[in-house]
């Protein structure tokens, strides 16, 4: 049942990014998407006394920001040096952000 409601919120926060990516530009909805969310939704659940999840969340959302970082200078080079594939450069920086993320867990959280 954890896992629905998270998917959840996780759908609600998305669709709430791209209405306001719709209405207001990219720029906008970036900067709402980005590390201020997993900042507010850990202290939410610090405030909830459940300071475990809140801490795992809050790592996890600096990795993914460190993910995405590495995402977008990837993605921004690999356009620059075959921009008629910007699919298929998309597709390669999505999974080499992934590889990045799954790595850090890996390495850094499970021993």
């Amino acid at each position: 049942m954890s896992i629905i409601i998270k998917s959840l919120a996780s759908a609600v926060v998305t669709a709430f990014i791209l209405i306001i990516a719709k209405f207001f530009g990219p720029k906008l909805a970036g900067a709402i998407g980005g590390l201020p969310i997993v900042f507010a939704v850990s202290y939410i659940l610090i405030t909830l006394s459940d300071k475990t999840a809140s801490k795992d969340f809050l790592i996890g959302g600096i990795y993914g920001a460190v993910a995405a970082i590495f995402f977008s200078v990837i993605l921004i080079w690999l356009n620059v040096q075959f921009a008629k594939t910007f699919w298929l450069n998309f597709v390669i920086a999505y999974l080499l952000c992934f590889c990045l993320s799954l790595g850090l867990v890996y390495l850094i959280l499970v021993k």
